[in-house]
């Protein structure tokens, strides 16, 4: 059962932090509506190839953290000051007007592989959230640091995000005019699930 937590729990914080409407998922659908699906495939698996890399690096950075316990203890409150301010933010998101966005720009015409990995190495915030994540989970006795757990976590977390990003790709098109509602509505959704984890978070810093 372990490495089936694992993987669950991989896969929804992937799912968790690329859901919101961003950088590399609007790229992936602009792709696939401007171009081919084709072309959106390939730049999903460069982008899915750097979140492997990204999921790794960070869960075994905390991994190191975590078995330094002040240190460790320092980053879970630097995390739930983390997850407090997400909480914020998506509230603001969710309830700001909606203003016309400039459209996302593709100036490469380079193999779009390529292009997923260059993308993707530019999210500074992956690795980061992968480690405070994990170790959130760890903190809660729902992951270990074992090298299986960290090799499956992150090929989970990379199943999160292609399902994330092939969505994107598949279904925008479909429903670009009810954009605006479905955009306010993960907003709410992901400030109900960061605020829960900042609020058991605090709970444990102060009565456990």
């Amino acid at each position: 059962m372990g490495l089936i937590v694992d993987f669950i729990a991989g896969y929804l914080v992937a799912i968790v932090g690329f859901v919101a409407p961003g950088m590399l998922n609007v790229l992936a659908a602009k792709i696939s509506i401007t171009e081919s699906k084709r072309a959106a495939m390939l730049f999903i698996f460069g982008t899915l190839t750097i979140v492997l890399l990204q999921a790794f690096t960070g869960v075994y950075f905390a991994k190191f953290l975590d078995n330094h316990p002040g240190v460790s203890e320092t980053l879970k409150q630097f995390g739930t000051v983390i997850f407090v301010l997400l909480t914020i933010a998506f509230l603001f998101k969710g309830f700001q007007v909606k203003k016309p966005q400039k459209e996302v720009e593709i100036k490469s015409k380079r193999n779009r592989y390529v292009y997923g990995l260059m993308m993707a190495s530019f999210n500074m915030f992956a690795i980061p959230f992968f480690a405070i994540s994990s170790l959130t989970l760890a903190s809660k006795e729902l992951f270990d640091f074992s090298l299986t757990s960290i090799i499956v976590f992150s090929i989970a977390a990379a199943f999160g995000t292609f399902t994330i990003f092939y969505s994107y790709a598949v279904f925008f098109k479909k429903i670009e005019d009810k954009a605006e509602v479905l955009i306010n509505n993960i907003y709410f959704i992901l400030a109900a699930f960061t605020g829960f984890v900042a609020a058991f978070s605090i709970y444990k810093m102060i009565f456990a």
